[in-house]
């Protein structure tokens, strides 16, 4: 008996494609360039970095330690989503300006640094480093894009 949902030929969707880290091309003097931009923050175990409607709207880099987002909706019981090292977070508010959806926390397990650019910072890096300015856009671009193609697999 066949299934009303099964086409033939139909192959089933790749997985998406590993997301590459943000600025994970730049060269050490290029970081060291980028690092000079952005406010690099240390936080004790358990510390809020930020809460749910936050509008400072940083870029945050975790340069060590983890970070745990959650939305204020979520389930007690759902498990937040974790940032390591070399990720970030806060893309969404950063972009486009809204306040921020979830709660970042530094985790139980130790402190964490970031580094944190602000729109201004991105501004001030734009005219001085512009090739870094343009990289880091582009690849928020791709971030973005890869988040939205899980969401619409058909694109």
């Amino acid at each position: 008996m066949s299934n009303f949902f099964s086409y033939a030929g139909a192959t089933e969707p790749e997985p998406p494609a590993p997301q590459r880290a943000i600025l994970g091309e730049l060269s050490g003097e290029d970081w060291e360039k980028f690092i000079g931009h952005a406010a690099r923050r240390r936080y004790p175990a358990g510390a809020v970095v930020f809460e749910a409607g936050h509008t400072a709207r940083p870029l945050c880099f975790v340069a060590s330690g983890l970070v745990e987002l959650r939305a204020p909706g979520a389930p007690r019981q759902a498990p937040p989503v974790q940032r390591g090292e070399g990720e970030v977070f806060g893309v969404l508010s950063f972009l486009d300006g809204a306040p921020s959806a979830v709660t970042a926390t530094v985790a139980s397990a130790g402190p964490a640094e970031l580094l944190m650019l602000s729109p201004e910072a991105l501004l001030q890096l734009a005219a001085w480093q512009p090739r870094i300015a343009v990289a880091l856009l582009r690849d928020l671009g791709a971030f973005v894009a890869a988040r939205l193609r899980t969401l619409q697999p058909g694109d």
